[in-house]
């Protein structure tokens, strides 16, 4: 039998502690190596954030004081600055939102939300997310933007901005001077956003002079309206416009005829009682007259003459040159006229909801003259398509072309028995995020797995054209420019490719702006 040896006692006590200290040194330079959050300075002060996979993400960052009390229909002021250091892990509230029963959010709501590349070191493109959700519902955690931080080391920003009643409400020619900008207090909220991108998005790894705005539905309509505000420009160099253009606009006769028919929706004859009023029941009332189909383009930014100093089609035309990736779904109407829906079936009385009383005799005749090439819903949805988006973005995509602004169109029509192209569905592509993840759980190992969208290699694709976008200011190879020369859209589609499009659908008489009273 072989001898046994045994330590002394201290010695092996000794050894024991030498193990301990070392697992704990190991321990100590594991977390240095990967650490759980970060600090980062901003100009109001310090945040930390967690990491999240290959990210950083910061939450809930401020970038305006809390638009209440005094503050309520007034243009947002700079966020103040804070001592110590603000935990950003958390979303900020959503804008007041919701119908008769469903109150969701705070007037408090002005947060932005950062996903930066890690590690935080050197200048990288940005792109700004814009939600849509019709000017009245959405959030900037409702997105999957931080894809192109994760998968294309681009830092990520998204925000809330004030919504309805509260964001875009013609006060002016109700209470004066003071109130002259009411209706576009949710642009000028996208504007001090980006203004903060500007100021403070280089500690977060971003470069401020490569900035891309990008938006979706009444989040591209904004981003349009961004186009247009002098306030904005040389805050951003790019936009990507999906399904919305600048139709969102709307005159001050048109603006005010809504206040007017939310003061009688609150039995009120002044409009001074508005600043004072819960806010619960503004959202309230103007659910009654601003939700679903028949709400899509009642509320939106003003042409004040101050926000907006000009038509948007005549402001474009002396405006800087920007880069502008834009375009459509094949049939976005179908999402808005399924079963319930104001606009189910064709009828008039329903287009003076989502048209307004001198906008909608324009796509009821359109309607007849087309009505009897195809079944009667397919006309209407073509129809409906035609004037709630493409009219408006093949219109803008032209004009920008003439003044030899770079401008790069697509069109998405890829169907499946999962997928149809309607409208908002060719996010899940665009964004390319994996099944599973979402904004608030993002996980580096995740990005390989399948993919949300029905067709992952569409998918890819998609994803990779937007992100070559951003990073370079052209989408790449394939893809021609839009010009008014050689006016080739992008479809994507199973097989996706560059087409002529020569003559897209247009009317002459119909105006700009989508809504009008």
């Amino acid at each position: 039998m072989a001898a046994t040896h045994f330590l002394p006692a201290s010695s092996l006590r000794i050894r024991l502690v030498l193990v301990g200290l070392l697992c704990w040194l190991s321990t100590v330079s594991a977390s240095l190596a990967q650490p759980t959050d970060a600090v980062v300075r901003t100009r109001q002060g310090k945040v930390q954030g967690g990491q999240q996979g290959n990210l950083w993400v910061f939450q809930g960052i401020p970038y305006a004081r809390p638009p209440v009390g005094t503050l309520r229909f007034r243009p947002p002021q700079p966020a103040a600055r804070w001592q110590g250091i603000k935990n950003t892990r958390q979303f900020g509230s959503r804008a007041l939102q919701g119908g008769p029963g469903t109150i969701q959010g705070q007037e408090d709501c002005l947060y932005l939300n950062v996903w930066a590349p890690a590690p935080i070191r050197q200048r990288r493109p940005v792109v700004v997310w814009v939600h849509g959700g019709a000017f009245t519902g959405g959030s900037g955690q409702e997105n999957d933007t931080w894809t192109f931080a994760a998968q294309d080391t681009i830092v990520a920003v998204s925000f809330n901005y004030r919504l309805g009643s509260l964001g875009f409400l013609e006060l002016g020619s109700q209470l004066g001077p003071r109130y002259a900008q009411a209706g576009n207090c949710g642009l000028l909220d996208a504007v001090a956003a980006l203004r903060w991108v500007r100021q403070n998005i280089a500690a977060f790894g971003g470069d401020p002079s490569r900035v891309t705005v990008m938006g979706e539905s009444a989040g591209a309509k904004l981003v349009g309206a961004l186009l247009v505000t002098p306030a904005a420009q040389g805050l951003f160099q790019q936009v990507i416009l999906e399904s919305g253009a600048v139709q969102a606009i709307r005159d001050t006769a048109t603006a005010a005829a809504v206040t007017r028919q939310l003061l009688r929706q609150l039995h009120l004859s002044d409009a001074r009682a508005l600043l004072t009023l819960p806010a619960d029941s503004l959202i309230r009332a103007q659910s009654r007259f601003a939700s679903g189909a028949g709400g899509l383009q009642v509320f939106g930014p003003v042409l004040d003459g101050k926000t907006i100093p000009q038509p948007p089609l005549v402001y474009l035309k002396t405006s800087r040159p920007i880069r502008v990736l834009m375009g459509t779904n094949r049939n976005e109407a179908e999402l808005f006229t399924g079963p319930g829906s104001v606009i189910a079936q064709p009828s008039e009385t329903a287009l003076q909801q989502v048209f307004g009383t001198r906008n909608s005799p324009y796509v009821w005749e359109a309607y007849q003259q087309s009505r009897h090439s195809q079944p009667a819903l397919t006309d209407w949805n073509a129809v409906l398509t035609d004037y709630l988006y493409r009219l408006a973005s093949y219109r803008l995509a032209l004009m920008l072309a003439e003044k030899s602004t770079l401008v790069w169109l697509y069109r998405f029509d890829y169907a499946d028995a999962i997928t149809r192209p309607i409208h908002a569905q060719e996010l899940a592509f665009v964004w390319n995020a994996p099944m599973g993840t979402s904004a608030a759980a993002t996980t580096a190992a995740a990005v390989p797995l399948r993919s949300k969208a029905s067709n992952p290699t569409l998918a890819a694709l998609m994803h990779r054209y937007w992100a070559q976008f951003i990073k370079t200011g052209q989408p790449g190879v394939g893809w021609p420019a839009y010009t008014a020369s050689h006016r080739e859209v992008m479809l994507f589609d199973t097989n996706s490719r560059a087409e002529p499009i020569l003559a897209p659908y247009q009317d002459p008489a119909f105006p700009m702006q989508g809504y009008a009273r």
